[in-house]
């Protein structure tokens, strides 16, 4: 043994330190990344250092193992009859390796990075378990896939209802499909799948609400015809059981513009499904473009089908995903994803600028008044009240942030409340990864949120949920009303 170590310490090492040296710099660098990642000592700053640091980890190892690779081909190649090939050749071909070797480390590091503990207040009484796993619920149809996502929950004639995405990965699958699964009590186990819509054509399709219009239930969805989805309208079900549905349709709206009236497709419902104040108009927003101006808007209906414009919500930067609810004085109070409220555009990296919209309106639903919230962008998000008081459940960017959106950052599943000029943080939930688009049941004393998630033993970056450990399930989600109105009251000092 000592012999094989002097071997390999006057011969292999001297050829090789400087490679071995970065790596093992890269190495060192890597550790104390994943340390302050995991505890998190500095809060939101913590970020910030890990970013940096795994940029600084990524180049030193990958130099390091560049030297190394570019050093052992040159032995291999250059001293042989294959001696003709050029180094060039060489060089890229150690560039392809490193590059491959660097992702690796970072995919392992991620994958084994601990969880958050997701620890909450007691008075929540929060229980979560898992409503449909990867594998899917039976009976299966052959099409079970390893994703799912886009969750929408409702209570109808003694059932839980949960609508969600099918498919396999979070971008586009023309295989996918729309489920829909029931349960009496929401317990774990107890979903049973009940249909299987499939978009027009072959597409796909995310983005369910549910809900009940003159006695039937409706299933509005959104086709998407891109790779990296971007739905541009609305098409809906129904269904008298909940269990046999009607051939989709399109939904057109009746949109107001200053030559007048038009019936127009390409306007793509929010993620709250339509409300009633009296059981004979029900109201939604939907998201779409005036010409080529983007914006929101507020449209309402008298049977589900045909839907009619009501006034502008925000149009100053493009929006979407809206929710909402009626305040007492029957007014609207709703929140919207803006990915950028300035000129400043980074989709990928994000932007200080991310955030949400909340939106007040007032004269009878005909005109708004806006407040930035700049602490997260609420993706995926329902509004619910309790006791006259409005929460949110949503994503978490873990803001507030100069990258709100950062593709490379955490993001969790998370309960805000929401005021008219703010949103006040109050619990994640077990969340990681690709997560949030949530559904709610507020049934007597309890709360029921449905969302999706990546495995929650795991604490991986958005990104990496999403294109490289791609299963997900849907998670559910139980806690008191009373509870999160005392955690609320506590949270924002209003028990002192």
């Amino acid at each position: 043994m000592k012999s094989l170590i002097e071997t390999i310490k006057n011969q292999f090492y001297p050829e090789y330190e400087k490679a071995l040296k970065l790596m093992f710099i890269g190495t060192i660098l890597l550790i104390i990344v994943g340390i302050s990642g995991t505890l998190n000592f500095l809060g939101t700053t913590t970020y910030i250092i890990t970013l940096f640091g795994t940029i600084l980890f990524a180049l030193i190892m990958g130099v390091g193992i560049l030297l190394f690779l570019y050093k052992y081909l040159q032995k291999i190649f250059f001293k042989t009859p294959i001696g003709k090939l050029k180094k060039s050749v060489a060089c890229v071909f150690a560039i392809i390796l490193t590059l491959n070797a660097v992702l690796g480390i970072l995919m392992t590091y991620y994958y084994m990075r601990m969880p958050p503990s997701f620890e909450t207040d007691e008075s929540l009484e929060l229980e979560t378990w898992t409503a449909v796993p990867p594998t899917g619920l039976p009976p299966g149809n052959g099409l079970e896939k390893h994703h799912k996502s886009n969750t929408k929950l409702y209570y109808w004639k003694g059932y839980f209802y949960l609508a969600y995405q099918n498919s396999k990965w979070h971008l586009e699958d023309k295989n996918g499909e729309i489920v829909i699964a029931r349960s009496k009590d929401a317990s774990e186990g107890s979903w049973e799948r009940v249909a299987a819509i499939k978009g027009p054509g072959q597409n796909d399709v995310r983005d369910p609400l549910l809900t009940e219009i003159k006695g039937q239930l409706f299933l509005y969805f959104l086709p998407n015809y891109r790779f990296d989805p971007g739905p541009n309208e609305t098409y809906y079900c129904i269904s008298k059981d909940g269990v046999t549905w009607s051939e989709p349709e399109e939904i057109y709206v009746n949109v107001k513009h200053d030559t007048g009236i038009k019936r127009e497709e390409g306007w793509v419902f929010g993620r709250q499904r339509p409300l009633t104040k009296d059981n004979k108009i029900w109201y939604c927003m939907a998201s779409g473009k005036k010409g080529h101006h983007y914006m929101t808007i507020l449209i309402s209906s008298r049977d589900g089908i045909n839907w009619n414009e009501i006034s502008v919500v925000y149009d100053t930067y493009p929006s979407g995903e809206p929710c909402f609810e009626f305040l007492p004085d029957g007014e609207i109070i709703c929140t919207l994803r803006v990915g950028r409220m300035s000129s400043w555009s980074s989709y990928e990296f994000g932007t200080p600028h991310a955030g949400t919209i909340i939106a007040r309106s007032y004269n009878n639903l005909k005109e708004w008044s806006y407040a930035p919230e700049f602490q997260t962008r609420m993706d995926g998000a329902t509004i619910f009240k309790v006791n006259g008081r409005y929460f949110v459940a949503g994503r978490n960017h873990l803001g507030p942030r100069i990258d709100t959106g950062n593709h490379v950052a955490k993001k969790r599943t998370a309960i805000y409340e929401l005021l008219e000029d703010r949103l006040v943080w109050l619990f994640d939930l077990p969340s990681n990864g690709d997560t949030a688009y949530t559904g709610v049941v507020v049934l007597g004393e309890d709360v029921y949120v449905s969302y999706y998630t990546n495995p929650v033993n795991h604490d991986l970056p958005w990104i990496i949920g999403l294109a490289f450990y791609s299963a997900t399930e849907i998670r559910m989600a139980r806690f008191s009303a009373s509870g999160l109105i005392e955690h609320a009251n506590e949270v924002r000092g209003l028990n002192v």
